[in-house]
């Protein structure tokens, strides 16, 4: 009987491009052009320094592109760079379940250049990582880490990507995984959600993955029954592993899921933002004008806020900082009346940092257990999330409350909470069940608005699913308007052609696509 590995390296192996759907192809190009945005935009800010200047002293020439500076290094230096770039200012992507964005679009793009593949062979290798990583994060999802910091989804994003480029069988492709997973990385709070070490969080696990392919086509050997074995990977990064949400390969397809960013942030914060502005567009006002700020919001986005907010206390602002914190993220799109890259410069938020804090003072940032249940029935749009919805019973919600509050000294829900949101969920699943099933999955993190000004005025908006979804109908529209603006500093006004030559990858060499991007 196969194990876990080798069912998820077997459809890497035998993947085609013409197996995967138009659309999945058209997400992994709209990604492409995200990923690179996020570059161009941290290209400018000061964290990335570091990484330019150690890159000089350690990684010796070769054939793989920076992006940010048009140096070239081996594979595994040249991912390793542009994914610290591009995790500067969380201006990123998700898909269904994790933001494999850095790893699967920076590790296909590096293994492809020094391996003088082509553009087709690019797009078909970030789908490969992207429905590997999504997969193992979704299998994790009760564990003791979230959201970006399952930094290991990257090695086995980078893996499954090097090995589709680099042409190895299910076997071969087994034993890079294994290798990638033998020793995965785990991510401390403190040096998340502050400092800018958090700039490498998905930069070493990717050139470790591209690392583990390569010793796999030299002869290297993994484990394979990694993930389940009772000492392995399950073991340490899950309370209650989830291996069902392995499945549907080829069937559901997750990179369809793909979110990308239009406010530099958490991805749990993007509608807030969103609703702030609809009712700045309706109903113009002035931060001066501000009285109080209600957001309510989801468990992930509440607790996420407690974190940052805890470090914050110690550390003082930063743009790590500022990514993390739902009321302080509010606060400086209130005050700056945008919120973008350029507001996350430490020489900005020296200057307008207390009044950001004085704003920060009239957020509110609030739980509610409906607005969770919506998340989890995002869950159960893949047959394999209603089947391990089916499989928790109140004894497992118990139990995993205990282990949030040992790990995270964390309260998963309040006895209050936990009526409401059981009835919440219930009910979406329910309604989930009753609709059809569609493959393209939409990933909802919602947050309702309620601002309140000096004059008595008060307003309410509420935002369930990102504007940058790749679903919705003017995703298009957001991500060209991104690109351009990211991109034209350093572009210039090729940016547009810049963004067209990625949309249509096929139809040029990869060498070609690159030069678009210098």
């Amino acid at each position: 009987m196969s194990t876990h590995l080798e069912r998820l390296a077997r459809f890497v192996a035998e993947l085609r491009y013409e197996a995967i759907p138009e659309d999945a192809r058209r997400a992994a190009k709209v990604q492409l052009a995200d990923m690179i945005a996020a570059v161009f935009a941290a290209a400018r800010a000061h964290e990335v320094d570091a990484i330019r200047d150690a890159m000089a002293a350690f990684a010796p020439e070769g054939r793989a592109t920076v992006i940010a500076t048009g140096e070239r290094f081996g594979p595994a230096d040249a991912a390793l760079a542009n994914c610290a770039y591009s995790m500067a200012q969380d201006f990123d992507d998700i898909v269904w379940m994790g933001h494999t964005c850095h790893s699967s679009v920076f590790a296909s793009l590096a293994v492809a250049e020094h391996e003088d593949k082509t553009a087709r062979d690019l797009v078909c290798a970030i789908v490969c990582a992207n429905e590997i990583g999504g997969r193992l994060g979704a299998s994790s999802l009760l564990g003791p880490l979230n959201g970006q910091m399952w930094t290991f989804i990257h090695l086995a994003c980078a893996a499954a990507a090097t090995s589709k480029l680099l042409g190895l069988d299910a076997e071969r492709t087994t034993h890079a995984l294994g290798i990638a997973l033998a020793q995965p990385n785990f991510a401390l709070q403190p040096g998340f959600l502050v400092p800018s070490s958090k700039l490498l969080a998905a930069a070493t696990p990717a050139a470790a993955g591209i690392q583990a392919a390569y010793f796999a086509r030299a002869g290297m050997t993994g484990y394979r029954g990694i993930l389940e074995d009772p000492r392995g990977f399950w073991q340490r990064f899950s309370f209650m592993p989830l291996p069902s949400m392995l499945g549907e390969l080829g069937q559901v397809w997750l990179t369809r899921s793909l979110a990308f960013k239009t406010y530099p942030g958490c991805h749990y914060f993007q509608t807030a933002f969103s609703a702030l502005d609809r009712i700045r567009a309706r109903a113009p006002f002035d931060a001066t004008d501000v009285r109080a700020v209600r957001v309510e919001t989801t468990q992930l986005a509440r607790e996420a806020t407690r974190f940052a907010a805890e470090y914050v206390d110690r550390a003082g602002l930063s743009p790590v900082a500022i990514n993390f914190d739902l009321a302080l993220s509010m606060a400086v799109l209130l005050h700056a009346g945008r919120l973008s890259p350029a507001e996350l410069d430490p020489a900005w938020l020296a200057a307008h940092g207390d009044a950001v804090r004085a704003m920060a003072a009239r957020v509110e940032v609030a739980h509610d257990p409906e607005l969770s249940a919506k998340v989890v029935a995002c869950v159960a749009q893949m047959k394999a999330g209603r089947d391990a919805l089916r499989g928790i019973g109140v004894r497992d919600v118990i139990a995993l409350a205990r282990r949030y509050r040992a790990e995270y000294r964390s309260t998963l829900v309040t006895p209050g909470e936990a009526v409401r949101f059981a009835r919440a969920a219930r009910r979406a699943l329910r309604d989930r069940e009753r609709s059809r099933d569609d493959a393209a999955i939409v990933l909802p993190f919602p947050n309702r608005v309620t601002l309140e000004l000096t004059n008595g005025r008060r307003e309410v908006e509420q935002v369930d699913v990102p504007v940058g979804s790749f679903t919705l109908a003017g995703s298009n529209e957001e991500l060209a308007k991104k690109f351009e603006e990211q991109a034209s500093p350093r572009l210039g006004p090729r940016a547009q052609n810049a963004l067209e030559v990625v949309f249509a990858a096929e139809d040029h060499a990869l060498a070609d696509l690159l030069a678009a991007l210098r």
